[in-house]
């Protein structure tokens, strides 16, 4: 449908498995796909791409994404734009969600399912809501809640497939151009709405960027600092659940951390432990098994030196005695808010 737009989050499989099976659904022109991340340049990237429909009529499926409180303004700018002409606003999106964002963003869209959700990921909920069935649909589900979770896939094929998915779209990550990155991001959208898991293309992405992730990997494990629960990396561009899984092996910690001194953002795995609640103490959230947090490089030295490295890990450390639960963490049954 000419009509229909798709803003999702570009870096993960969950976001581009959301925005595949809305191109499924309705059709939707490659063109009219856009692929973010959390932050303001993202947002408003996405902005500009959209400038030219505001105002006639529009509906955009916005998912995966949730909101950062400064990233509101941005987001509101999009929405407003949309409703202008009276466009329709769908958001699903699974992450949590500040009171604030809820009053300013979900109840100014035509529908919002929102919020912390344990059970689905963005993908399933789009899943659901749009009524999507076929076997197909049903099988790449299941491989996106596998990956979104960090949940170890029950076949070595599905295995594979959460590799094949997360390396390939952490190699876009590292392309100069931020259309380069969307053009690669709407042909993996492209692939599977076409019913294939994946192509040659996706494929060689994928093995070529392994070489490079294997080799980072290594160099960064020789620097990592342990702690009693956990060990903490740090490296750039390093593909985020094997990074914190090559941690927390080499270590030996139930708890592996790894933080790309790229973006600053630190990554959090752990298969029999509920960490969300480490993550949201230090500022950000997640699931029970996979959460992140953004840090403040210039508090830590840019942690250049070993000995900026170990403060960060003594900091990490604080924050996880802070806590007064530790605990094994079974999942709630909680399902996210919907704003209608």
């Amino acid at each position: 449908m000419n009509n229909v737009f798709v803003m999702s989050h570009a870096s993960d499989i969950d976001g581009v498995g959301a925005a595949a099976l809305i191109r499924m659904k309705y059709n939707v022109p490659l063109s009219h796909i856009f692929f973010s991340e959390y932050s303001e340049e993202a947002v408003y990237y996405v902005h500009e791409g959209l400038l030219h429909v505001y105002g006639k009529g529009i509906t955009l499926f916005i998912t995966d994404l949730g909101v950062d409180d400064r990233l509101i303004k941005g987001y509101l700018r999009i929405i407003n734009g949309v409703r202008s002409g009276g466009g329709r606003v769908f958001w699903f999106d699974h992450h949590p969600w500040s009171d604030n964002a809820i009053m300013q963003i979900a109840k100014r869209c035509y529908a919002a399912i929102v919020g912390e959700n344990p059970r689905y990921c963005g993908t399933e909920i789009t899943f659901r809501e749009l009524g999507i069935g076929g076997r197909f649909a049903k099988e790449f589900v299941k491989i996106v809640h596998y990956s979104d979770f960090n949940i170890k896939p029950r076949t070595r094929r599905e295995y594979d497939l959460v590799g094949l998915y997360t390396l390939s779209i952490t190699s876009y990550a590292e392309l100069k151009s931020r259309n380069a990155r969307t053009s690669k991001l709407r042909h993996m959208a492209n692939v599977i709405s076409s019913g294939r898991l994946y192509d040659k293309s996706m494929e060689s992405d994928a093995r070529r960027f392994d070489i490079i992730n294997r080799k980072r990997i290594r160099q960064m494990l020789s620097g990592m600092i342990v702690r009693k629960r956990f060990a903490v990396g740090f490296s750039k561009g390093i593909q985020s659940t094997a990074g914190c899984i090559a941690v927390r092996e080499a270590a030996k910690r139930p708890i592996g951390i790894y933080v790309n001194t790229k973006d600053w953002k630190g990554h959090i795995r752990c298969e029999n432990r509920d960490i969300s609640a480490f993550a949201m103490n230090l500022g950000g959230g997640g699931h029970p098994h996979a959460s992140g947090f953004f840090i403040d490089p210039r508090r830590f030295g840019y942690l250049i030196s070993k000995r900026q490295k170990e403060r960060f890990a003594d900091f990490l450390e604080k924050k996880i005695d802070l806590l007064v639960q530790w605990h094994s963490g079974s999942e709630s049954e909680a399902s996210g808010s919907t704003y209608r």
